[in-house]
C-alpha cells in the first residue's frame, strides 16, 4: 500500500547527558544527510529529555544503509540516551527487522490513508 518503510525510536536523555547527546545527534544529522535514500531523519525532543526520531527510507536498501552508518554512533547515543520504544512502520523484510532485535520493535503494517 505504502512505497516507503521506515521507524519510530523512542529515547530518554539521561540527566546530565544531555550535550553529549545533542553533539551525537547533530554527527548523525549531518552523516545521515549524505544516504540519498533515507527521506526524513528527524528529531523531536520534549523539556524533560523524552526523543522521538522518526525514520522514513526509500528502499529496504537504503535503511540497510543507515543501519550500517548508525552503527558508528550507537554507543555514544546509547550511552546518553537509552531506547525506550521502537516501532516499524510499513512491510519490513525480516533480514531488515532482525538487525533491530534488540529493540524489541511493534510492527505496524499499513492500514489506510497516503502519503505524499
Amino acid at each position: 500500500m505504502f512505497d516507503n518503510i521506515g521507524w519510530i525510536v523512542e529515547a530518554k536523555i539521561i540527566d546530565g547527558k544531555r550535550d553529549e547527546f545533542e553533539a551525537v545527534m547533530h554527527e548523525m544529522v549531518a552523516a545521515t544527510r549524505q544516504e540519498g535514500g533515507t527521506l526524513n531523519y528527524q528529531y523531536f525532543v520534549s523539556d524533560d529529555g523524552d526523543v522521538l526520531v522518526y525514520e522514513r527510507f526509500a528502499t529496504i536498501e537504503s535503511a540497510h544503509i543507515h543501519i550500517n552508518n548508525w552503527n558508528h554512533y550507537a554507543e555514544r547515543w546509547v550511552a546518553a540516551a537509552p531506547a525506550t520504544r521502537m516501532v516499524h512502520l510499513g512491510d519490513l523484510p525480516e533480514e531488515l527487522s532482525i538487525r533491530h532485535v534488540a529493540l524489541a520493535p511493534k510492527m505496524l503494517k499499513p492500514f489506510g490513508g497516503f502519503a505524499r
